[in-house]
């Protein structure tokens, strides 16, 4: 059994009048908000913890971001036992495709958030195993011994050609936005060690702060409430979407899942 403990954080940040970064946690949706939770995940249970960040502007992007998180919260609830990591990987694209489509289609039905989208990043549980997926720029990291990895890849203009002189934000590949959208899906289950610390975030944490600043928080101050705090501190321009997820050995007072 795998056994863990999360916490999360969402903030508007210094400079944005409304939030669209949304987090899904075990069918929770959280903005706004903060929460911890421990717990021991049992081989079966399903596992869902993910950051979306909407785009479109005033409501667009709330709207985006509370679509993508509720719509895979219906699909990991609804997916059927038994599935091997080839029809699993098929679902995912079925799921990514239908939910484009949903967010496109909603923006076409709704003039005022046309043109809307949102990334998504996250981890999961299926059978006993441990999946990533990575749709835009938020980030999955793992800190692993006092070195902290980005497990993901941006879906960027800036990643894809190499100039760094893209603008960070200017991403290729979300839900919602542009012709089709793909997911990259990869099995995380024997990258797990006892300790790992997995950070998901918006690129509200990302662009404050460079990987050796994080690095160095999560080493003295390994908080989600840190990490947004840092990041505001640093200028706070979007809003900021934190997530850490760590394995740990530690059962007493756990919660199963």
């Amino acid at each position: 059994m795998l056994l863990l403990k999360c916490q999360l954080a969402c903030d508007m940040g210094c400079l944005r009048t409304n939030n669209e970064d949304m987090i899904l946690f075990n069918g929770g949706l959280y903005r706004d908000e903060r929460y911890e939770q421990k717990f021991e995940l049992a081989p079966q249970a399903r596992f869902t913890t993910f950051v979306a960040d909407g785009m479109g502007g005033h409501e667009g992007g709330e709207f985006a971001s509370e679509l993508a998180t509720q719509a895979f919260d219906r699909f990991i609830t609804d997916l059927p036992s038994g599935l091997s990591h080839e029809t699993l990987s098929r679902e995912i694209k079925n799921w990514v495709d239908e939910t484009h489509a949903l967010i496109v289609n909603k923006g076409l039905e709704l003039p005022q958030y046309e043109g809307m989208g949102t990334t998504f990043i996250g981890m999961f549980s299926y059978e006993g195993r441990v999946y990533m997926m990575n749709i835009g720029d938020s980030r999955l990291y793992r800190y692993r011994s006092g070195i902290l990895k980005q497990l993901s890849a941006d879906h960027s203009m800036r990643e894809l050609t190499g100039d760094e002189s893209a603008p960070s934000n200017m991403i290729y590949n979300s839900l919602g936005a542009g012709t089709s959208a793909f997911a990259d899906f990869i099995e995380l289950t024997g990258q797990l060690l006892d300790e790992d610390l997995f950070l998901l975030c918006s690129d509200g944490l990302s662009d404050m702060l460079t990987d050796d600043q994080i690095e160095e928080l999560l080493q003295y101050t390994p908080t989600a409430v840190h990490l947004i705090e840092a990041a505001k501190a640093a200028g706070g321009r979007d809003n900021i979407s934190v997530v850490l997820l760590q394995v740990t050995e530690q059962t007493d007072e756990a919660e199963v899942v």
